[in-house]
């Protein structure tokens, strides 16, 4: 066996044991999420998973098609959609979300869809948490900790990156990504900023493996993978 297989052996080995246990990707130079590296991350459409986005820069719409012909029953599938909320106070006036934080007065809740919850303020981070702790709990119902059963979707992060202070966005992500991680699913963040941005650099430590997805001119998508604790890093291969 060469070098080359050992180290792809190695990298299986490793992703299988994130997710068994509950892990985080932070998926980089893809603000919106490329459909093909979406599509891997939220399972197969065979698969039986169970699913919640938080779009920020799409349409629940465009959510929707991506769900595809996954079921949409409510004790499957949850939104938080942040898709249109504002920036409606100063950022210098955000405090850290707290654990115990619920919904606020910027949070307008749609009771005629028990799987959509609207934000209004990008800034309401408490509020943010709370509906998706919410969201995660109804969802994985008494399948809470089945490795794998859970699958979370941030779209973009990328507008909370100037939208807060540095501060409160790494405790921020380390709320999100610890109760995905508790639900020992699977989380995935775009971003369309690159692994030496600022920001980018502030919350990587945070999730366990960064994946860079590119496409070709050909329309070829190819990844790269970095897993953190294991520091294993990956060539480029197809997305396929």
């Amino acid at each position: 066996m060469g070098a080359a297989d050992s180290d792809a052996a190695a990298f299986s080995r490793a992703l299988a044991a994130l997710k068994r246990e509950g892990c985080n990707v932070l998926v980089v130079e893809d603000s919106g999420g490329s459909t093909a590296a979406c599509e891997r991350l939220l399972g197969g459409h065979d698969l039986d998973r169970r699913h919640v986005f938080v779009p920020t820069t799409v349409s629940v719409a465009d959510v929707l098609d991506r769900h595809g012909s996954r079921p949409r029953d409510p004790t499957r599938f949850g939104v938080v959609d942040a898709s249109e909320a504002s920036a409606t106070r100063s950022a210098a006036a955000v405090s850290a979300p707290q654990t115990d934080v619920g919904p606020g007065p910027s949070f307008h809740a749609n009771t005629d869809r028990e799987w959509y919850d609207e934000l209004d303020d990008i800034t309401d981070l408490g509020t943010l948490v709370s509906l998706v702790r919410e969201h995660l709990d109804r969802v994985l119902g008494d399948d809470r900790g089945t490795p794998g059963e859970l699958r979370f979707c941030m779209d973009s992060i990328d507008p909370f990156f100037d939208a807060v202070p540095e501060d409160v966005l790494f405790r921020f992500v380390h709320l999100l990504t610890s109760a995905v991680r508790d639900t020992r699913g699977m989380g995935h963040f775009h971003t369309s900023a690159g692994a030496g941005n600022v920001a980018v650099a502030t919350i990587e430590p945070l999730f366990d493996a960064t994946l860079l997805v590119e496409t070709a001119p050909d329309g070829t998508v190819e990844q790269r993978w970095h897993l953190a604790d294991s520091d294993l890093e990956t060539d480029w291969f197809v997305l396929d």
